[in-house]
């Protein structure tokens, strides 16, 4: 298989990019293909996305119960905000504490999913309790990490991009060290990883398109029926959108491992080698 990695030093730059689209269009359709078939990994999105749904709803529904818990009841914006402006200091340090939970949740949420999707890519199975395993043999990997990236709300995607998958064989505690070699991994393979992006953006719209208006034709037919019907299409449309974003984040998750086992091992996987035996 030849990939811009096996090019040699002399040839042309139309065919170093081609090789790199080449390479970026094989990526997405195994990680596609992994995506669809394999339903493990899939459970495991699944499963993620919910506990992340309901730890959102958790964080929401403190923000209007907190104040109550303090014995002040708050019932218009002005009232809230009048509360959080006198508690200002406390506030800080409680919404930080959820920010901290809350980052330390996704990063070992992403963690149980890609262990296993770079299992995949090499050609073993899925197991799904295997994943919450490793997750939790990272624990203060992942404590540090999330610790370091609190502060800063948009280095989640720092984390699913590139020191999550590194994480997954990489125990160390210094979360600089963590972030510094993924940089060194992600520089390898920088052209097919910003491709790689473009593509997996392009796949998900179409995807979510698909979704929406299969959505909005069942609430044209579910407002012309009656109500019994029309909650039964309504759970369907959830369903549908629930389904589509559970694989849009298995697919790019996947993606992402995939660019990352090129940059360490120096090699393109192939998810349809002959399975490997399990460790």
């Amino acid at each position: 298989m030849i990939t811009s990695d096996t090019m040699t030093a002399g040839a042309p730059a139309s065919a170093k990019s081609e090789s790199s689209i080449a390479s970026v269009r094989r990526m997405l359709k195994n990680s596609l293909l992994i995506s669809i078939r394999d339903s493990v990994l899939l459970k495991l999105a699944t499963v993620d996305l919910m506990l992340l749904i309901f730890y959102i709803g958790l964080f929401l529904g403190s923000f209007f119960l907190y104040p109550a818990l303090m014995g002040e009841p708050c019932h218009t914006k002005d009232e809230f905000n009048a509360f959080y402006n006198q508690y200002k200091g406390i506030t800080i340090v409680v919404a930080l504490i959820i920010q901290f939970l809350g980052t330390f949740l996704t990063n070992f949420l992403l963690l149980t999913v890609d262990s296993e999707i770079i299992r995949v890519w090499n050609g073993q199975k899925a197991d799904f309790k295997r994943g919450w395993r490793t997750a939790a043999s990272h624990f203060w990997s992942l404590v540090t990490w999330s610790l370091l990236i609190t502060p800063f709300n948009f280095m989640w995607v720092a984390s699913m991009c590139i020191v999550i998958p590194v994480l997954t064989r990489d125990k160390t505690v210094n979360p600089f060290k963590m972030l510094w070699r993924s940089v060194l991994l992600l520089l390898k393979i920088w052209k097919e990883f910003l491709l790689g992006i473009v593509g997996m953006l392009v796949i998900a719209y179409w995807v979510f398109c698909l979704v929406f208006g299969s959505n909005a034709i069942f609430r044209a037919i579910s407002s012309q029926c009656p109500p019994l019907i029309a909650w039964i299409l309504l759970s369907v449309c959830i369903t549908l959108s629930l389904n589509a974003l559970c694989f849009c984040y298995l697919f790019c998750n996947c993606y992402l491992c995939g660019q990352y086992i090129k940059a360490s091992e120096g090699v393109e996987p192939d998810p349809e080698a002959d399975p490997a035996e399990l460790a």
